[in-house]
């Protein structure tokens, strides 16, 4: 009886396992117009087409590492030697400049602000004391997860002592078995000044194993596809042992290559225990004198890894990206984490693409690319229409992935670090990776759209005979940025330029008085369909007064008609004499060559010539189109070309 009711009772303990959880409702907050389903890589893409293959993305990184502006190295071909006495004195240089730098805003790990004291004690560890004119370059390998700084110094730099997880000291983090050239050592010998294949800076040495040739370094990290295990997952973690604590619970970070190791028998033990359902890679060492030696371990067969790069597809990005959904934000690899442009360069790294350290350099990489800058809305909408999923976008500082567009909205994710809080005045910070649509703002009040300045495809490489569907500059682009640059023509308060609207009389007046500085206007308004308090009031009395526009009669000016072409021609030939400009180029133009030059009104003949023959008006299918509305996208065209004409 009392087995019996042990095992009823065991049996019920595991039926009770074995019933699946109600899930209840959700308490993870998103950001407006952000639902849960949109955290499946399923709900952006399930496209599993290759868009590169292995071949095409080694040629994509060998152009990569040459092309100027990049600030990537070409570890397997650095010199063997370095002239180190030359190279303390670049490094002093170089980290005075730092010091300089923060000096007076920053905190070396206290709440006092740090003195040149404690700077100039960190440049003098950057001092390799034994450095000779021909010193032999080392060769390393990250034995853990660890950064590249900038000092040789433990004490973190804080903008805020209150804020110690944005530490300005890390520049870049680096994964296990990633390959170091190393130049140099700190005065103290805990830190190598070393180059990965995107940064230069101090890692510690106890992070790094040296090996005892450039040999024995390639067979650690140079792999063939079909031997490297890659972590596509966000942080992967080997197995506790105390058997062996030189492999247990280490960190893989996103985009970790190790070598596959290959299993002649099963029953083999390793790290104490038989492989199955395991893994088996080579894992990296250091030995208590610092040089590289190399040893089995395992990792588990449910691990988010691959053995050879994933394939390079839509929906591979999405998954991987996504695997880091809701991380912390980590400045320069710090906190074990990483920043926006290193979040980016991990992600296409799970399919063998490297990619530059920041943003600036990733711009400047040989891939199909657009340049936003100064684009009205309608411009940028077009350009996010045509981009495919993992498309790279900038502004100043920051980077994405763009993911997909629903419901006119386009969506992004990305490691964040703050932004102006939705519907109210104040600044976020986030410090997360998180998923967004581009209409969010950054603490200036402009939208996530509106401020891109660029977008990068990194899976288009510009190669011989490639060519991508990204859309060229719109035909308004250069006029439109223009004017906008110049504040002579604003998008309206919806934030579009509307470049098919009307101009009207009043706008043209006001354009024209944006074009001259906005003088003084002292004299009255004589016109009484224009009111005092009217936001064109003083544009149309200064155009008035200067003869640049005139109205219908002495009393009546119209400022809400429609402005033609042919009139705007007469409005900027008349300003042209008020300038002073030479026209005669109109003396020689010959309209006749256009079907409609007959329509043009006796009144604008002498300017219609003139804009023509200045290539201000140019014509569309062999006409001039004179008593048509002047749009905002023409009239900004037009005020470029007048503008160039005294350049």
């Amino acid at each position: 009886m009392k087995k019996t009711k042990i095992l009823a009772g065991l049996l019920a303990a595991v039926m009770a396992i074995s019933i699946p959880l109600t899930a209840g409702a959700a308490r993870v907050p998103y950001l407006p117009d952000v639902t849960e389903a949109m955290s499946d890589p399923a709900y952006w893409c399930t496209d599993e087409r290759v868009l590169m293959t292995w071949d095409e993305i080694q040629g994509l990184n060998d152009l990569t590492i040459a092309a100027d502006g990049t600030g990537m190295y070409d570890l397997k071909n650095q010199a063997e030697t370095v002239d180190g006495v030359n190279l303390n004195k670049m490094v002093k240089s170089s980290s005075q400049a730092d010091a300089a730098y923060y000096l007076g805003w920053t905190y070396l790990g206290t709440d006092t602000k740090a003195t040149q004291k404690d700077f100039d004690k960190m440049i003098r560890n950057t001092q390799n004391p034994k450095a000779t004119t021909d010193q032999a370059v080392r060769y390393g390998v990250a034995v853990h997860r660890t950064t590249l700084r900038t000092f040789p110094s433990e004490p973190p730099i804080w903008d805020d002592p209150k804020d110690p997880d944005f530490n300005y000291q890390h520049l870049v983090g680096l994964r296990v078995n990633e390959p170091i050239v190393i130049t140099s050592v700190s005065a103290d010998g805990k830190y190598y000044l070393a180059k990965s294949i995107c940064c230069s800076g101090w890692v510690p040495a106890q992070d790094v194993a040296v090996c005892r040739d450039k040999e024995e370094w390639l067979s650690a990290w140079d792999l063939a596809p079909e031997d490297t295990l890659v972590v596509y997952g966000d942080k992967v973690y080997t197995e506790k042992s105390n058997y062996s604590p030189i492999t247990s619970q280490l960190l893989l970070t996103m985009g970790t290559t190790l070598e596959l190791a290959v299993v002649e028998d099963p029953n083999e033990l390793i790290d104490n225990r038989a492989p199955y359902q395991n893994h088996v890679v080579w894992m990296p060492i250091r030995n208590e004198d610092g040089s590289y030696a190399k040893k089995k371990t395992l990792i588990s067969e449910h691990a988010k890894v691959s053995e050879g790069y994933l394939d390079l597809s839509g929906a591979n990005i999405a998954s991987v990206a996504l695997e880091a959904l809701g991380n912390t934000y980590g400045w320069g690899g710090s906190l074990l984490s990483e920043d926006c442009s290193a979040y980016i360069r991990n992600i296409y790294k799970c399919f063998g693409l490297e990619l530059a350290r920041n943003t600036t350099w990733q711009q400047a990489m040989p891939m199909a690319k657009v340049d936003m800058t100064n684009m009205c809305l309608e411009e940028r909408e077009d350009v996010m229409a045509a981009l495919p999923l993992g498309s790279v976008l900038f502004f100043s500082g920051h980077e994405m992935l763009y993911l997909g567009s629903e419901n006119g909205e386009d969506y992004v994710i990305s490691a964040v670090s703050k932004i102006k809080i939705p519907g109210q005045s104040g600044t976020q910070r986030i410090r997360s990776v998180i998923l967004n649509t581009l209409d969010i703002q950054r603490a200036n009040g402009l939208t996530w759209l509106e401020a891109l300045t660029a977008v990068n495809v990194p899976y288009w490489g510009l190669v011989d005979g490639a060519e991508y569907d990204l859309p060229a500059p719109a035909w308004y682009h250069d006029g439109v940025a223009y004017c906008m640059t110049n504040k002579i023509m604003q998008p309206y308060e919806d934030g579009y330029f509307h470049l098919e609207g009307q101009v009207t009389r009043a706008m043209a007046a006001q354009i024209l008085y944006n074009l001259e500085g906005k003088p003084a206007v002292e004299g009255e308004n004589p016109f009484r369909d224009v009111a005092e308090d009217a936001w064109y009031r003083d544009a149309v009395t200064w155009a008035a007064e200067a003869g640049v526009m005139t109205g219908y009669n002495d009393t009546v000016f119209g400022p809400n008609a429609p402005l033609t072409r042919e009139q705007m021609a007469a409005v900027l030939y008349r300003y042209g004499e008020v300038q002073g400009l030479d026209l005669s180029a109109g003396e020689t133009a010959d309209l006749s060559g256009f079907a409609d030059a007959r329509t043009i009104s006796p009144w604008a003949e002498e300017a219609m010539a003139w804009a023509v023959g200045t290539g201000i008006l140019e014509g569309s299918n062999g006409r001039l189109t004179p008593k048509g509305d002047a749009t905002r996208a023409q009239c900004a065209v037009i005020f470029m070309r007048y503008g160039e004409l005294g350049s």
